[in-house]
C-alpha cells in the first residue's frame, strides 16, 4: 500500500523534479559562465521548483535526491523548513470528552483535566519511516497534528509513580524499611499503583518467580504479600486492567530542535542533527478517567485520587514525558495555560459553589394592572364594578388619563374573563429528572491540585466511617 502511494505521488512530482534539474543545470551553466544574472535567476527557479515540490510531497522529493547523492535535497528540506506548520483537528471529532459526560459513569468515577503550557520543548519518535528527517515527531495519522498517545501517557505516569515510589523507599534507612508499618506502606502503594494501572510487566502470581522491577526492589516478602493480595481480592490469575483511562494529546505548534553531538576524543562538535519537536509555550490538554468497578470503596478512592494527583504533578513537573526526559525535555510549566478541572461522581456539597439565587423576573404589566389579571382598584367601584369615566376622572386631569381608562375598560370587556379563566387553571409542573450527584472543583496552577484532591479524599474517607458507625 505504501509502494503504491508513493509511486502514485511521484507521477505527480515529474514536472516540479524537472523544473528542478533544469533550473540547477542553468545555475551551474552561469557559474561557470561567471554570469551573475542567470544565477540570481536559475537560484529564484530553484527555490520554486522546491516549493512546488514540497507541496505535493515533501519526503518523496528529498529522498529521491538523497538515493541520487544530489545537493538538491537540501533545496528541498530548506522549503520544507519554511513551511512547517501544524493542522488543527476539528472539534466534531471529540476525540477528547467533555468532563460533564462523567454523569454518565458509575459513581466515584473521577475525570481530571490537566491544560498546560510546555516549559521545555516535546520531543518523541513517529513510527512513520518515509521522512526527510531520521526523528519525526510522533503525529495523527489523518492530519499529521503532533500529539502524545494514551499508551504514551500512561507510560510516563506509570514510570513516574514507579520513580516515585522508588524514591521514597530507597530514601529510607534499612532500619526503619524492616518496620511492619513501612512494609504494610509499600505493599499499599504497590497495590494502589497495579488497581490504576493493571497488571505489571513482568509479574508472575507464582510465589517461586520474582521477576517484576517492584519485586526486586521491596524483596521476596513483600513481592510474596503483594501476590497473595493480587490473588484474593484482584485477580487469581495476576492479569487485570487498570481502571485509569487515559486520551491523547493534541498540540498546536510544530518546530525544529538542532542537536550538535559531540566527538568524545575531540570534543568537537559532528554535523548538527535536525530533530522534530514541539516548542516551548506550545499548550495541549492532559485528560484521564478513573472508573472503578466491582465493590466501590470511598476510601479505595480517596487513596487513588491522592497517588495519581501526585503522580500527575510529577510527570509534569519533574520526570517529563516524552523522549530525552533526562535531558529536561517534556517539561510544562507549573501555571496552566486555562482552568484545570477535577470532577468526581459523588455529591459534597461542601465544595459545590453556593448557587446564586435566581429572583423571579416580574411581568411587564400595564399601568391599570397590579398584577397578572389583577385591575388596579382605583377603576373599580365598592361593589366591584366597574366605574363610569366620569366618577373615575373626578379630581383627575390630563388626556392621558382617559386614554388609561379607555384601556382599562377595554381589557375589562374583552381580557378580563379570559385572563381569570387562565389564573383559576391549575397546570401541573412538569416532572424534573433528577441529574446525577457530581462534584467539581478547579485549579490554575499544578501545585494547587494537591490541595483540591486532598479536599474531596478527606470527605470520601468521612463518608466512609459515617457508612461504618451506621
Amino acid at each position: 500500500m505504501q509502494y503504491d502511494y508513493y509511486a502514485f505521488e511521484k507521477e505527480h512530482l515529474i514536472d516540479s523534479l524537472n523544473k528542478f534539474e533544469l533550473a540547477s543545470e542553468k545555475f551551474k551553466k552561469g557559474k561557470r559562465d561567471n554570469n551573475k544574472s542567470v544565477c540570481e535567476q536559475a537560484g529564484n527557479e530553484i527555490k520554486q521548483a522546491a516549493t512546488d515540490a514540497v507541496k505535493i510531497e515533501p519526503h518523496l522529493s528529498y529522498l529521491w535526491y538523497e538515493a541520487l547523492n544530489s545537493d538538491l535535497k537540501n533545496h528541498v528540506r530548506d522549503a520544507w523548513q519554511k513551511n512547517l506548520t501544524t493542522k488543527k483537528i476539528p472539534e466534531d471529532f471529540r476525540f477528547i470528552p467533555n468532563i460533564s459526560e462523567l454523569e454518565n459513569l458509575p459513581a466515584l468515577s473521577f475525570m481530571l483535566c490537566v491544560p498546560f503550557k510546555l516549559q521545555k520543548p516535546y520531543l518523541s519518535k513517529d513510527d512513520r519511516s518515509f521522512h526527510l528527517l531520521d526523528n519525526p515527531v510522533r503525529k495523527d495519522k489523518v492530519f499529521q497534528t503532533p500529539m502524545v498517545a494514551s499508551t504514551s501517557w500512561k507510560g510516563a505516569l506509570h514510570n513516574a509513580m514507579l520513580q516515585q515510589l522508588a524514591g521514597w523507599w530507597c530514601g529510607l534507612d534499612e532500619g526503619v524499611r524492616k518496620q511492619r508499618q513501612q512494609k504494610k506502606e509499600f505493599v499499599a502503594k504497590r497495590v494502589s499503583i497495579g488497581r490504576l494501572f493493571g497488571t505489571e510487566n513482568g509479574f508472575q502470581i507464582d510465589e517461586k518467580k520474582f521477576d517484576s522491577y517492584l519485586d526486586n526492589l521491596g524483596g521476596r516478602d513483600l513481592a510474596r504479600l503483594y501476590q497473595r493480595y493480587i490473588r484474593r481480592y484482584l485477580s487469581s490469575t495476576g492479569f487485570f486492567s487498570g481502571r485509569l483511562y487515559f486520551y491523547p494529546t493534541f498540540f498546536d505548534k510544530i518546530a525544529l530542535e538542532v542537536i550538535n553531538p559531540h566527538d568524545r576524543k575531540k570534543s568537537t562538535g559532528k554535523n548538527p542533527i535536525l530533530i522534530e519537536s514541539v516548542p516551548i509555550r506550545a499548550t495541549g490538554k492532559f485528560m484521564i478517567l478513573y472508573v472503578p468497578f466491582g465493590a466501590i470503596d470511598e476510601s479505595q478512592v480517596a487513596k487513588d485520587l491522592e497517588i495519581v494527583a501526585e503522580g500527575v504533578k510529577a510527570m509534569l513537573t519533574v520526570y517529563g514525558f516524552g523522549a530525552k526526559t533526562s535531558s529536561g525535555f517534556g517539561i510544562v510549566e507549573d501555571q496552566l495555560d486555562s482552568q484545570g478541572e477535577l470532577a468526581i461522581r459523588a455529591d459534597i456539597p461542601e465544595l459545590k459553589p453556593p448557587e446564586p439565587e435566581v429572583k423571579p423576573s416580574e411581568p411587564d404589566l400595564p399601568r391599570y394592572l397590579v398584577a397578572p389579571g389583577q385591575i388596579d382598584p382605583d377603576f373599580l367601584n365598592p361593589d366591584g364594578t366597574f366605574k363610569s369615566k366620569e366618577r373615575y376622572l373626578q379630581g383627575k386631569s390630563g388626556k392621558k388619563t382617559g386614554q388609561l381608562y379607555d384601556k382599562a375598560k377595554k381589557w375589562w370587556d374583552n381580557e378580563r374573563p379570559i385572563a381569570e379563566t387562565a389564573i383559576l387553571e391549575i397546570i401541573p409542573e412538569p416532572k424534573l429528572t433528577p441529574k446525577p450527584a457530581m462534584t467539581e472543583v478547579s485549579f490554575n496552577k499544578l501545585s494547587e491540585l494537591g490541595d483540591r484532591t486532598k479536599e474531596i479524599a478527606k470527605h470520601l474517607h468521612q463518608r466512609k466511617e459515617i457508612s461504618h458507625d451506621s
